[in-house]
């Protein structure tokens, strides 16, 4: 496949559909009618957030071209892509939710909070976590000392928060708070791992990422917990669904531990889109998914197409060859695949348990 930073017609399309949605009046109003004006509804809480066909297929091909561009930039990189990459990942797909719900909750002030809203999230969490590891790439190869690179990593999470605590609005948290926060995972980084994640590329990004993550939930659990169980209620039904499957795999094919990780995240969002819509009162705005709750008339339907869908992916990758002849993009995809549901879902619980 040709690489998509190489090819010339991607970026002239590109061009040409920028100066369309400017220069030509019917494509312009197509675009703010069917992207902008549902974005900008999201922001507000707006019945009219929901997703349409257009811009449901126009997010898909973006995925497409985020997961091609993602594959290229790790390999150049040399990031090995395997199981310990997908769970160094996790972090990220939950700060993902956390993010999106810190921005429900109003964190945020217009024009920052568009970043911070589906669709245009994913391409945020992707740019700060390829520039994570782009850093962890440096910092690997750097013939800089290790207490060097570790005091100035320090001093740029206390010192990047505190000036983000100056300057923006609303009640984030204290930086004497987030001090101790940064001191703490920094000593317990030091006597586990001592220098290795300045070495390590993929353990840096799990490790930052999980104190961006520590960040962001701090600042959102000062407000008020509205539906304490929706966690609870959440987590025992996901690990049920993905027990039996676990279980019932083993007379046809046991799952390894992605599969697994796979059916969890879906079954976590599935449980949540359950509850929420159940019991309550939210609202389904995706496509499809909003078909078949209003055809069975119970969210409740939403377990069954997870494991439905999960599976005809597990399906497909174990009968195509790539599998064996490229198993770092298929496990580049599983990650996509798991940040789809994992992400969503996480957003759906905190949403429900702060009220927001």
């Amino acid at each position: 496949m040709e690489k998509i930073t190489e090819n010339k017609y991607i970026v002239w399309a590109a061009l040409v559909f920028v100066l369309a949605i400017q220069f030509v009046p019917q494509i312009n109003h197509f675009w703010v009618d069917h992207f902008v004006d549902p974005i900008m509804a999201d922001s507000k809480g707006e019945a009219g957030a929901k997703y349409n066909v257009y811009n449901t297929i126009a997010y898909g091909f973006g995925f497409f071209l985020l997961f091609i561009l993602i594959n290229e930039l790790l390999t150049d990189w040399k990031i090995k892509l395997d199981d310990r990459f997908i769970f160094a990942s996790i972090p990220l797909l939950i700060l993902g939710g956390t993010a999106r719900v810190l921005e429900d909750a109003d964190m945020f002030e217009p024009p920052l909070q568009f970043f911070f809203i589906s669709p245009l999230i994913y391409g945020t969490l992707v740019v700060y976590g390829l520039f994570i590891i782009a850093l962890g790439v440096w910092l690997s190869k750097s013939q800089l000392p290790s207490l060097t690179k570790g005091l100035g990593l320090v001093s740029f999470a206390i010192g990047g928060y505190g000036l983000w605590w100056y300057f923006a609005p609303g009640e984030w948290l204290h930086p004497s708070s987030w001090v101790l926060v940064v001191f703490s995972v920094s000593a317990l980084t030091a006597e586990f791992y001592r220098g290795k994640p300045l070495r390590d590329p993929v353990l840096f990004f799990g490790i930052t990422t999980t104190l961006v993550l520590i960040l962001a939930y701090l600042n959102l659990a000062q407000n008020k917990i509205e539906n304490p169980n929706m966690f609870w209620n959440t987590l025992i039904l996901a690990s049920i669904f993905t027990f039996v499957v676990w279980f019932f795999s083993w007379f046809i094919m046991p799952l390894n531990k992605l599969y697994r990780l796979l059916y969890f995240g879906h079954f976590i969002d599935g449980s949540a889109t359950y509850l929420g819509i159940d019991q309550y009162g939210y609202t389904e705005k995706h496509v499809l998914p909003d078909f078949f709750i209003e055809h069975f008339g119970t969210a409740f339907v939403m377990l069954p197409l997870k494991f439905l869908v999960v599976t005809g992916v597990i399906y497909a990758l174990e009968s195509e060859k790539s599998k064996e002849d490229e198993p770092e993009m298929v496990t580049l995809l599983i990650f996509f695949l798991l940040a789809l549901g994992l992400g969503p879902g996480t957003r759906d619980i905190l949403r429900i348990m702060f009220g927001t």
